[in-house]
């Protein structure tokens, strides 16, 4: 019998999410979708019904069911959808710097071949390419979180930052640990391992200085940073 899934990590794209389903999956009280971007809310083509997405699933007695979906947080229909679906589900939502991750999604949909023609970073964010999933728009993280509070109390929603992974690995699976209720002394053997999706392959994309000091005034301007409370 299907088990209703009770954890969904909802973003954001080049923030982390990658060592964070690792991290997580190594717990033995946590089981992360084999996939880890199980897409089952925004884009359901993938699965018959919500009894077949839940049996892609393979877990066993673990406490934690779950997946991490980072498109979740920029599609605007995808928090009712979930509220739908298990109204009691822990979030987690990883923010970084607005342009930092939009040079690293930038430098992602080059090497991938993902993203329409461009003469650069700038000419790609004023653009919002690529048009599946704008490069501009996945930083306005206050209108983000904001769906996501009309639907769960903020005690559902972890909300963490990219800075703290890098400054202190081991505090910050800690977090993820105690918010979702499992033994937080738990130290995952990657802890310190840079972990990418397995379709990121390294390479060279030169970007302007220009253009990111561009991106930068831009977001300064929108007030696309998310301001954690304490």
């Amino acid at each position: 019998m299907s088990r209703k899934i009770n954890f969904i990590g909802i973003g954001v794209q080049k923030a982390g999410t990658s060592w964070l389903a690792e991290a997580m999956n190594e717990h033995p009280d946590i089981y992360i979708h084999p996939k880890k971007e199980a897409h089952f809310f925004n884009n359901k083509k993938f699965y018959i019904d919500k009894s077949h997405y839940e049996r892609t699933f393979k877990n066993k007695t673990e406490k934690i069911v779950g997946e991490i979906t980072p498109a979740y947080i920029s599609e605007k229909k995808v928090a009712e959808k979930i509220y739908k679906y298990n109204p009691d589900v822990k979030l987690i939502a990883i923010l970084r710097d607005p342009t930092e991750r939009a040079v690293s999604q930038y430098k992602m949909e080059m090497s991938r071949d993902t993203i329409e023609e461009n003469s650069g970073l700038w000419d790609a964010f004023i653009r919002d390419l690529p048009k599946y999933g704008s490069i501009r728009k996945r930083g306005f993280y206050k209108e983000q979180i904001d769906r996501y509070y009309k639907y769960f109390d903020k005690n559902q929603i972890l909300i963490l930052e990219y800075k703290e992974l890098n400054a202190d690995p081991s505090l910050f699976i800690k977090k993820v640990f105690d918010f979702l209720l499992v033994e937080s002394s738990f130290l995952p053997s990657c802890l310190n391992t840079n972990i990418k999706h397995k379709r990121d392959i390294p390479e060279v994309i030169e970007i302007n200085d220009e253009d990111i000091e561009k991106v930068r005034k831009y977001y300064k301007s929108y007030d696309s940073l998310f301001t954690i409370e304490s």
